[in-house]
């Protein structure tokens, strides 16, 4: 009964900002790994169902909504948005889990070096999502 209590109380904390790993709460987390997901699904089963009737060169054009949709789920998963890293903002109470838009709840980092840090991140969840895409990509050009 006692850990259900503080599984209850520890999920009502509101997260922390920290420099370079979190800046999006878990409403901005969620929508993104379900947007993510979303994105890979339906381009996946469209460069499946489109093997035969399509061109492999034409295939390796899935690598933007690949991009896309790997880098909204690394958004997810790892907790940090790429577009508030390059605007030096984190919003952990997104009303609408998007970094654009009115939020009366987006906050601007205030040290540059965090701001470095969160740029760092980004730089790498860029390059972790374009190699999946075009893994992804040509491992559809390829079949």
């Amino acid at each position: 009964m006692k850990l259900v209590t503080l599984f209850k109380k520890s999920i009502k904390m509101p997260p922390e900002y920290a420099p370079g790993k979190c800046n999006i709460g878990a409403r901005g987390r969620a929508i993104r790994l379900a947007t993510g997901l979303g994105i890979i699904a339906v381009f996946v089963g469209f460069g499946v169902l489109a093997l035969g009737s399509v061109s492999p060169v034409f295939r390796l054009f899935l690598f933007t909504p690949f991009y896309v949709g790997l880098l909204a789920a690394l958004e997810g998963t790892m907790s940090f948005c790429v577009l508030h890293a390059s605007r030096g903002t984190y919003d952990l109470h997104e009303p609408s889990g998007m970094a654009f838009g009115k939020s009366t709840t987006k906050m601007t980092v205030r040290s540059e070096e965090w701001k470095k840090l969160d740029r760092r991140k980004a730089r790498v969840m860029h390059l972790e999502a374009v190699l999946g895409a075009l893994v992804l990509a040509g491992l559809l050009a390829l079949a």
